[in-house]
């Protein structure tokens, strides 16, 4: 029934910032020997190659492959093994600014600054995406999920935000991040964009995905009528990526 599938990428995938294991490679080259397949992700480019792309094998079909990093504001397709960008929905550098200091107002004014930080919490993603990360993205994975855990910091600096920013999209996502980008930039829309790009019908599309409950960047996909699958882990994915085998 299925013709495109669409995948997150930490804990879809693959552990949060690890590398997929064998199995997961195995598993996902022979999806793509029979499927449209997406990663639509927060992180970079280079987050999906080193997480994922890199552990392919020379035969893999890349042909099938689809990359959405930042959310999906950016879109890039394999040419002659080579991954070319065809897509940027970038942000100007005035509204990155204003992004980032309303963010910086909203941590103050809350009283919600980390005791201790490993790097930078505000990054700017290729232009196309402000992301807060409390913690950095890459501090220790323990000390993020103690940070945040009911969500309810991050709820606050939402609401706090919300008049500000109300031109653009803003998501919780992961254990302390929140993302910033163009209003309408969000997964659902490359959902969207996608089905016109291709030609699927909505029938034929399946996203699988750790974070499908309300308030996660991740719901949104669940609008566009869709159907969709919840995994807990990869190892779920697996599962779900052998059912997929069998059909076709």
């Amino acid at each position: 029934m299925y013709k495109i599938i669409f995948f997150d990428q930490d804990d879809t995938l693959c552990p949060a910032k690890n590398k997929a294991d064998r199995e997961m490679v195995e598993l996902f080259e022979q999806l793509l020997d029979k499927y449209k397949v997406v990663i639509i992700t927060w992180g970079m480019l280079n987050n999906i190659e080193y997480q994922v792309v890199s552990e392919l094998s020379d035969s893999a079909n890349l042909e099938n492959l689809i990359l959405f990093p930042t959310c999906g504001a950016k879109m890039f397709l394999n040419e002659w093994w080579d991954w070319k960008e065809k897509y940027a929905m970038k942000l100007t550098e005035e509204e990155i600014e204003h992004i980032e200091n309303v963010l910086n107002k909203a941590i103050w004014e809350l009283q919600l600054q980390p005791k201790k930080t490993w790097w930078e919490i505000l990054e700017n993603r290729w232009g196309t995406q402000v992301t807060y990360s409390a913690l950095w993205q890459k501090a220790p994975l323990e000390e993020k999920k103690d940070w945040d855990t009911d969500k309810k910091k991050r709820l606050q600096i939402l609401d706090y935000v919300a008049d500000e920013l109300e031109e653009f999209s803003v998501w919780i996502w992961g254990t302390t991040s929140i993302d910033i980008m163009k209003k309408w930039i969000d997964k659902s829309y490359w959902v969207i964009k996608t089905i016109e790009l291709y030609g699927f019908e909505k029938e034929e599309i399946l996203y699988v995905w750790d974070a499908l409950f309300p308030g996660w960047n991740d719901y949104v996909v669940v609008k566009t009528g869709i159907d969709t699958k919840k995994v807990d882990s990869p190892e779920d994915t697996k599962k779900i990526i052998k059912e997929l085998l069998t059909f076709r």
